[in-house]
């Protein structure tokens, strides 16, 4: 009599347990296809870059890999977005210029300035930026870079 009653006990409980996990399981298969859904329609709208800062010291500065950003954006909001930044922006010009990054401020005295890059997967090369960084506008999977160095000699090193 023992015997049964383990068995159908055990029955049970393993048939409360089996209901629960594919409760469970169901629940969060449900959650999960919300957010694929969710991340298909943010890449309607959205971009990812890769944006390295170097702050002109000995570290290897710092990679903010696969930020997202809308789409359409420029530099100058990219950067907006992964570090404190200010820049000055020239009307004659139409362009904005970086006076600093994260507290690193452009000096006069050194003759040290930012300089933004863009990676050509073309050339596999660093292209220095050849326009204000609001007048620079971002694609998908593009990958730049902020360099805080001197500007004595012309050109400045690219990123290394």
């Amino acid at each position: 009599m023992v015997e049964k009653r383990t068995l159908a006990f055990a029955t049970l409980a393993i048939s409360v347990w089996a209901a629960l996990a594919t409760s469970l399981f169901g629940y969060y298969y449900l959650r999960f296809q919300e957010y694929v859904d969710l991340s298909r329609e943010y890449e309607t709208v959205t971009m990812t870059v890769d944006i390295y800062i170097h702050y002109g010291n000995e570290t290897n500065g710092i990679w903010h890999n696969t930020t997202i950003v809308p789409l359409g954006v420029a530099l100058l909001n990219a950067t907006e977005i992964v570090a404190d930044s200010q820049f000055t922006y020239y009307s004659e010009l139409g362009a904005a210029f970086i006076d600093s990054i994260d507290g690193v401020v452009n000096n006069v005295t050194k003759r040290k300035s930012w300089f933004w890059w863009s990676w050509d997967t073309t050339s596999s090369k660093w292209l220095l930026g050849e326009v204000g960084a609001n007048q620079h506008m971002l694609h998908r999977r593009d990958i730049v870079a902020w360099t805080y160095q001197s500007y004595e000699n012309w050109p400045p090193s690219p990123p290394q």
